[in-house]
């Protein structure tokens, strides 16, 4: 086993193997080694630690041109993962409520343990006023980031190695959130990802050992714009007359106007119609 005043017995390149080595340091459950240590090495060596390593919560960057194909390697030698899943999937990644979601919302517990998807080094973890809340990012040794957002508690800090299936946070409410659940995204140099091109939805097991992304998998989608539009009661009108002449349905006039009773407009009545 690798002791833990053997690490300065190692020499660490640009071409060293961290990935390979944690790997195996992983699953040697005999192996002792002091984990601050290697970690350090790894940030100071490793080129995918040392490209772009900042505090703030996503660099601005542009990672892919419309030419360009990025191939990942997701899992390697005897990696694992982990996939916090508790039973609900609430949410997917794409347009909601005329604005983007770039992740998945998976139901959860307060205070139900959140786990790292991978082998990595955290980038961050604090609050983020911004909507995430309680929130951890972990950068991958197969290029990869991942955000576990809205937690309750936070149990790891930046620049900790963690291993897969490891204990990062509890689960919360924190921030922008209408009730306990996971946030989880995938990201690319600070660009999102649909996470279920890495994970089946439903099994929630690993797609395949490779990943392709090209630049549309990272670019938001066109959303267009909801504008509020409102129509004026005039005489004669009921809801009826008035849905069908803006392409819409009494029902959702109701919903918008929480109106209980279809039949109780009065003219001069401001009705809001989108």
């Amino acid at each position: 086993p690798l002791k833990s005043n053997s690490l300065d017995q190692i020499k660490f390149t640009e071409n060293s193997n961290f990935r390979g080595l944690v790997d195996s340091l992983s699953n040697d459950t005999n192996a002792i080694y002091d984990r601050e240590e290697l970690a350090k090495k790894i940030l100071e060596e490793d080129p995918i630690y040392k490209e772009n390593w900042s505090s703030s919560l996503f660099p601005s960057l542009n990672p892919i041109s419309s030419k360009d194909t990025i191939n990942f390697s997701i899992i390697e030698g005897n990696e694992t993962y982990f996939f916090n899943f508790w039973g609900t999937f609430n949410w997917g990644f794409g347009p909601r409520w005329g604005r983007m979601h770039r992740g998945l919302d998976l139901e959860l517990k307060m205070r139900d343990t959140v786990r790292s998807t991978f082998n990595g080094i955290v980038r961050y973890a604090g609050f983020n006023s911004g909507g995430y809340g309680n929130c951890v990012i972990i950068r991958h040794f197969n290029g990869i980031e991942t955000l576990y957002g809205h937690l309750d508690k936070l149990l790891v800090k930046p620049g900790q190695l963690v291993i897969a299936s490891e204990i990062i946070g509890l689960g919360g409410t924190t921030g922008r959130s209408n009730g306990p659940h996971l946030h989880f995204e995938t990201r690319y140099k600070g660009k999102a990802f649909d996470p279920l091109k890495i994970f089946n939805k439903g099994s929630y097991d690993i797609r395949s050992n490779y990943l392709m992304l090209v630049k549309k998998d990272i670019t938001d989608p066109y959303i267009p714009s909801k504008t509020k539009k409102y129509h004026t009661v005039k005489s004669g009108e009921t809801l009826s007359h008035i849905a069908k002449k803006h392409k819409t349905t009494v029902s959702k006039i109701q919903k918008l106007n929480k109106l209980k009773n279809p039949n109780l407009i009065n003219v001069g009545q401001r009705i809001r119609v989108r």
